[in-house]
């Protein structure tokens, strides 16, 4: 977890200018691909919510002077893969963390940044930023939060061995292999100064280091030396606002409200049990929620709502657009493209950036949008969507043109196409992928879908062991450098892509301050976005939003902006 040592600069005083944060998707997130940004006239009546919704806001008739009472049962596309939330890397398994746990920095509903376990923050030069914590907090077992627990916390998702300061070996049982790990390849050491006062020493400024605290969950560092991350993936201690009680796989993961909770930012539970079910069957989600099994769905399919309404429940719309693009192996087979068997051909093809362009061209971005989306969406015409930091509404669209794909192909030595096979989740929507194949027959490259369950999905994403294509939906990044050093940078933990300008203004926008509005950085990452759309790491999609379905006149829920279902201050009186 090594990055080259920028220029020295100042990182912010807190409190921290507010800045639009985007959820913590950093691995391979997967959702129905349903939602985007509403157009005008979006057929979602009465529906649609601003950015700046608050997540579970409580309304005047809500229990809450009363206690925590009732049981909230919230129906997911998908179950977690662990209960560790440093091994958790999609929306359905983000919505059970951040019910137990709490993070050193809050990332607001509508996206501002304030303290969390951290009250305030300060930075006395370019490579030093110092935390005050809260006092009194302690984890679900009586342990103390403190200082150690956060030094503990960011060694551990960074396989920092705490006794050395340096990386456990390979095949080291403390080793996590998280792909959080590159989001604090900043620090260089964390020291502990008192039992509220922890210090973070930097090897390069990070311009994202104060969000990605806003997503580091802390952890009991005496309760995981009794049961190692075997055990802590299992039964999860945190200091979050509901208790861990049981987690039957693929059946449901049921939370009890903590009544020793701190007064967090975040608020507090005012249900008594929160209980989380997994049914990716789409169908099935919408049977049970319009017959009562849950209140609560993720991931409601638009052209679906009309069912969800007509049983007497709500459609849930959020309008901050996240990214679905099929990800390409671009670098001939190498390293990153393990086992390549009757795939060496499409490997080949691919590392040709003209071959990728005209891949990008046979995509009808409108018509996914209008059809298969029902207008929730927008174009995607490079790696930015609307609500990115780098996204730029002047740059020109990628022009759907399928003839001219098809004779880039012939002067690139394809002149009957290639065959390809693409790496899907069961969790996700299929139907777009279905579309794209299509569209990409259409020009000669013959698309095989290769559908998996999304543990084996990302677990061979994470190990290499992929086809050509991979289909993700990239959900709310907390900063752009999480999305950028995971798949487009060359030693990126996900990345199939190697390009050296592209790499060196990576490199260069994340040693500029901590300032999310720098017209620098900005400026930088619009530069990036110029050179995708030139050298494509991947077919781009379609940038959509999310929808959710609700029922029961005593829910008082709303959703967050960073994509996952909060549980806290939702009050549901059935």
């Amino acid at each position: 977890m090594t990055n080259p040592t920028m220029d020295p600069s100042h990182l912010p005083l807190v409190p921290a200018r507010p800045s639009r944060i985007l959820s913590p998707f950093v691995a391979v997130v997967l959702l129905l691909a349903a939602c985007g940004p509403a157009p005008s006239g979006s057929p979602a009546e009465g529906s649609s919510l601003p950015a700046s919704a608050t997540s579970g806001s409580v309304s005047p008739a809500s229990p809450a002077s009363s206690g925590p009472s009732g049981t909230l049962t919230v129906g997911l596309s998908a179950d977690a893969e662990s209960m560790d939330p440093y091994r958790v890397y999609q929306n359905a398994g983000f919505s059970i963390m951040y019910a137990i746990f709490d993070t050193l920095v809050t990332i607001g509903p509508d996206g501002t940044l304030g303290p969390g376990l951290a009250d305030s923050w300060s930075s006395p030069d370019g490579s030093t930023l110092e935390l005050k914590l809260h006092p009194g907090v302690t984890f679900h077992d009586g342990e103390p939060f403190d200082a150690a627990a956060v030094r503990f916390s960011l060694d551990r998702i960074a396989d920092i061995d705490p006794t050395t300061n340096k990386p456990y070996p390979v095949g080291d049982s403390h080793r996590l292999n998280s792909a959080f790990a590159s989001n604090y390849g900043s620090l260089d050491h964390v020291e502990v100064v008192d039992a509220l006062t922890v210090r973070l020493h930097l090897n390069r400024p990070d311009s994202g280091l104060l969000g990605n605290l806003g997503t580091l969950q802390i952890v009991p560092p005496q309760y995981y030396a009794q049961v190692g991350n075997a055990g802590f993936a299992l039964k999860p201690v945190g200091t979050g606002p509901f208790k861990f009680v049981e987690w039957v796989k693929d059946d449901h993961v049921t939370l009890a409200a903590n009544p020793d909770y701190w007064n967090s930012p975040r608020g507090k539970a005012l249900v008594a049990k929160v209980v989380f079910r997994p049914i990716p069957d789409t169908a099935t989600r919408i049977s049970e929620l319009t017959t009562g099994g849950i209140q609560i769905m993720e991931d409601l399919p638009p052209d679906q709502a009309s069912q969800v309404k007509a049983a007497g429940g709500r459609a849930v719309y959020l309008s901050d657009a996240h990214s679905l693009a099929i990800w390409l192996t671009t670098d001939k087979g190498g390293n990153l493209a393990r086992n390549p068997g009757d795939q060496a051909g499409a490997l080949a093809a691919l590392a040709n950036p003209a071959v990728r362009r005209a891949l990008n061209m046979a995509i009808d971005r409108k018509t996914l949008v209008s059809t298969i989306l029902d207008g929730y969406g927008e174009p995607m015409n490079s790696l930015w969507v609307s609500g990115d930091k780098g996204y730029d509404p002047t740059l020109p669209a990628i022009a759907f043109d399928p003839a001219a794909a098809r004779q880039i192909l012939a002067q690139q030595g394809y002149p009957n196409g290639f065959s390809v096979n693409m790496d899907t989740c069961t969790c996700d929507n299929s139907a777009i992928y279905e579309a794209v194949v299509g569209m990409l027959a259409n020009i000669g490259v013959q698309v095989a879908l290769k559908p998996a369950e999304l543990a084996q999905f990302n677990d061979a994403w994470s190990k290499g062991d992929t086809n050509p294509l991979r289909g993700a939906r990239l959900g709310f990044p907390v900063d752009p450098n999480t999305e950028l050093y995971l798949w487009i940078y060359s030693g990126g933990f996900l990345s199939r892509y190697k390009d050296a300008q592209v790499d060196a203004l990576v490199n260069q926008q994340a040693g500029l301050p901590t300032d999310d509005y720098s017209p620098a950085r900005v400026a930088i990452l619009r530069q990036i976005a110029v050179l995708a759309q030139q050298d494509p790491p991947a077919i781009f999609l379609v940038g959509q939003g999310s929808l959710y379905g609700t029922v029961g006149t005593g829910l008082s829920w709303q959703p967050n902006v960073q994509g996952y279902i909060s549980v806290t201050n939702v009050g549901y009186a059935p």
